[in-house]
């Protein structure tokens, strides 16, 4: 694996060596125009005086804050409630999808994740998200559920569970 430090290096000095170099433009019998640092030895060509190259300012890092001793850590989410979908809605036969909304108070913290839930099983992968689509559910009632984890998997709060009832179309014989 190249090491990003080296690399930013030998781009560097790459880029101040092709700065100092000169640019041939070659055109040949095709009418094709090419551009080299090797003048040609049998072909006419035309040396460009290029403009200077830009220098940008370089971007600091921000200060990360200190904390300290007197600022309060994060001691828990106050609210953790499923806002959509409402506790009995019913989802009509072409709806395809439904969002599942978490509101958590303070916001979802980082290194926090929200694990969503169908029928008592994880749906999907843990996001750092408050929202999600369920998708393709089958006809019938289903649960739906949000846990807030951290990366390591341990559970940090847990919302309400709200039913939801499917409504689909089926084909009698």
């Amino acid at each position: 694996m190249i090491k990003p430090l080296p690399l930013t290096i030998l781009l560097f000095a790459s880029c101040a060596c092709l700065a100092e170099s000169e640019v041939y433009k070659i055109v040949d019998e095709a009418g094709r125009v090419i551009y080299t640092d090797t003048p040609p030895a049998e072909k006419r060509s035309d040396q460009l005086e290029l403009p200077p190259i830009n220098q940008l300012p370089v971007s600091r890092p921000a200060e990360t804050e200190v904390i300290s001793a007197d600022k309060p850590l994060f001691a828990g989410y106050s609210v953790v409630d499923l806002v959509a979908p409402l506790d009995d809605s019913l989802i009509h036969f072409n709806q395809r999808n439904i969002i599942v909304q978490l509101a958590l108070t303070p916001e979802l913290q980082a290194g926090h994740f929200v694990q969503f839930y169908l029928d008592g099983t994880a749906y999907g992968r843990p996001l750092a998200a408050t929202s999600y689509a369920i998708g393709n559910l089958q006809r019938g009632s289903h649960r739906v559920s949000a846990r807030v984890v951290t990366a390591g998997g341990e559970t940090v709060a847990n919302s309400q569970s709200v039913r939801v009832h499917v409504q689909r179309h089926f084909k009698r014989n």
